[in-house]
C-alpha cells in the first residue's frame, strides 16, 4: 500500500526527529547493553621513533580533548576546567612497563570557547621502549563530574637500531613553528585532510645507517580497493643518521575518500658499491568534502541517507544537480534550513544524523548496508535507546532484542527470523510513517 505524506505530517516528523537528535547528542555515537559507559570523544595517538637510548625507540604520545568534554565551572570572572589525563603502557602480558599522571587546569574568558568543538587541550607524554607490540590506555577523569573517559590501543615500536635504513611513523601537521634549529610541531591527529586546503603537511624522520647521501621519497594513496590512485614523489638529502622531514602534499587530483597513505624510501650507497636500500611506513588518511560532517566523503551517498528527515522531492532536487559542485551547494542549502543553531560553527543537526549513520553501518550491516536496516533506522531516527533487552538463546523462540525509549514512551521490537543477525521490526506493527509493514 502506497502512502503519501502530506506537508503537515512531514512537518510534525521533522520536529520530532530534530528533538530528539539534539536531546541524546552526547550519547550518540552508541548503543550499548551497558547504557552507563562513557563514550570517549577523545583525540589519542602515538608515534614511535628512534630513542636516543640505543636499542630503544621513542614513543611520543598525544591526548586531544575537546572543551565540550570538559566541565567548566563559573568562577569570579573567568571558567575554570579541571582534568588529569593518566597514560599506561602494558606489555602483551598485561605487565605495567610505564605510567604517568597530570592534573590539566584551564581557565577561559569566553563561556563560548567552553563549548566550542574546534577547541580544545593538547597534552603530550614520551617514553621510551624496547622493540616490540605493547598497549596504550588512557584515562581522562573530568575533577567537577568525575565523568572517566577511556582510550585504548596497541603500539609497535620498530627495531629502529637493527635497521640500516627506516622511516618513523608519520604525523599529519597541524600547526609549525621553528625556533633556531627546533621545529615546533601541533600534529593532527583525527587524520582528515580538507580538500580545500589544497595541499596538507607530513612529518616524520628518516633513520639511516647505510650511509646514504639522499633516498627518493614516495607518497602513494591507496584505496579500498587496493588501487594506487595518487602518487608523490620527491628527493630527500640526509643529513646523518637522523634526518627530519616536512613534505608538503598537494591534493588537487585526490578525490574525497578514505586512503591508505604509503610513505616508500629508497636510496643506493656510494661506499657499498652501490647496494640499494629502501624503508616504508603508512597510516590512514581521510580527504574530506568542504563544510561537511568528517565521515562524508561521498555526496551521492550522503544524499541516499537522507531518506529519514527528507521527503522524495527534497532528495530528488539534490540528485538531479547539473553538476558536483550545484549537488554540493543543494546538500548543504537542505541542511541549513535544518540548522538548530544557524549561528553555531557547525550544523550539530548534520554531524548527529551521520554519526548515527556511520554506527548503524557499523554494528549492523550484512544483507545490506547498515543504514537500511531496520534497526538502523531506528537508532538513526531516534538515537540510542535507553535500555535494550536481547534474547540471543532463548530456547522456544527466535532471537530478539527489545528497544526501549523511556522518555519517548515507545518501544521496538526486532526478531531475526534467519539467525543470521537479521533483525526486523515486527514490533509496531506499522513503519515509522504510519504504513501497514
Amino acid at each position: 500500500m502506497s502512502y503519501l505524506r502530506t506537508s503537515w505530517q512531514s512537518f510534525v516528523c521533522k520536529i520530532i526527529f530534530a528533538v530528539g537528535i539534539i536531546a541524546t547528542y552526547l550519547h550518540a555515537q552508541i548503543e550499548s547493553a551497558h547504557p552507563n559507559e562513557a563514550v570517549s570523544n577523545l583525540f589519542v595517538e602515538a608515534f614511535a621513533f628512534v630513542s636516543d637510548q640505543p636499542g630503544k625507540g621513542r614513543i611520543d604520545i598525544y591526548v586531544q580533548v575537546p572543551y565540550p568534554e570538559i566541565n567548566f565551572v563559573k568562577e569570579e570572572e573567568q571558567y575554570t576546567g579541571r582534568f588529569e589525563i593518566s597514560a599506561t603502557v602494558l606489555s602483551q602480558e598485561k605487565q605495567q612497563l610505564w605510567q604517568k599522571s597530570q592534573l590539566v587546569e584551564l581557565h577561559l574568558k569566553d563561556f563560548s570557547q567552553t563549548i566550542s568543538n574546534s577547541s580544545f587541550s593538547l597534552k603530550q607524554f614520551s617514553t621510551d621502549l624496547a622493540p616490540g607490540k605493547y598497549d596504550l590506555l588512557l584515562q581522562v577523569t573530568n575533577q567537577e563530574s568525575k565523568k572517566v573517559e577511556s582510550s585504548k590501543q596497541s603500539i609497535i615500536v620498530k627495531d629502529f637500531w637493527n635497521d640500516t635504513l627506516a622511516l618513523s611513523d608519520v604525523m599529519f601537521v597541524r600547526r609549525m613553528t621553528i625556533d633556531g634549529t627546533r621545529k615546533n610541531i601541533v600534529p593532527n591527529l583525527t587524520g582528515m585532510i580538507g580538500k580545500e586546503q589544497n595541499s596538507f603537511y607530513l612529518f616524520f624522520e628518516i633513520w639511516n645507517r647505510a650511509q646514504l647521501d639522499s633516498v627518493q621519497l614516495t607518497c602513494k594513496f591507496i584505496n579500498s580497493k587496493r588501487e594506487v590512485v595518487a602518487q608523490r614523489t620527491k628527493s630527500e638529502l640526509l643529513t646523518g643518521n637522523r634526518t627530519q622531514t616536512i613534505w608538503q602534499i598537494d591534493t588537487f587530483s585526490i578525490s574525497p575518500d578514505k586512503y591508505l597513505l604509503l610513505i616508500e624510501a629508497a636510496g643506493k650507497s656510494k661506499a657499498d658499491s652501490g647496494k640499494s636500500f629502501c624503508a616504508s611506513v603508512s597510516r590512514l588518511c581521510i580527504i574530506r568534502i568542504k563544510n561537511m560532517p568528517l565521515i562524508i566523503t561521498d555526496i551521492d551517498k550522503a544524499t541516499e541517507q537522507l531518506q529519514y528527515i527528507a521527503q522524495g522531492d527534497e532528495i530528488s532536487y539534490i540528485k538531479e544537480a547539473a553538476n558536483p559542485d550545484e549537488k554540493q551547494k543543494r546538500f548543504l542549502e537542505f541542511w541549513s534550513k535544518h540548522n538548530p543553531d544557524p549561528k553555531a560553527l557547525y550544523n550539530e543537526l548534520m554531524e548527529e544524523y551521520y554519526s548515527r549513520v556511520e554506527y548503524a553501518n557499523k554494528s549492523y550491516a550484512g544483507y545490506m548496508e547498515g543504514w537500511r536496516t531496520d534497526r538502523g533506522m531506528v537508532l538513526i531516527r531516534f538515537g540510542p535507546p535507553q535500555n535494550i533487552e536481547r534474547h540471543p538463546f532463548d530456547s522456544d523462540n527466535k532471537p530478539y532484542e527489545i528497544w526501549y525509549y523511556y522518555g519517548q514512551n515507545r518501544e521496538f521490537v526486532f526478531i531475526d527470523e534467519t539467525g543470521f543477525g537479521d533483525y526486523r521490526l515486527r514490533y509496531p506493527e506499522t513503519d515509522l510513517w504510519g504504513r501497514i509493514r
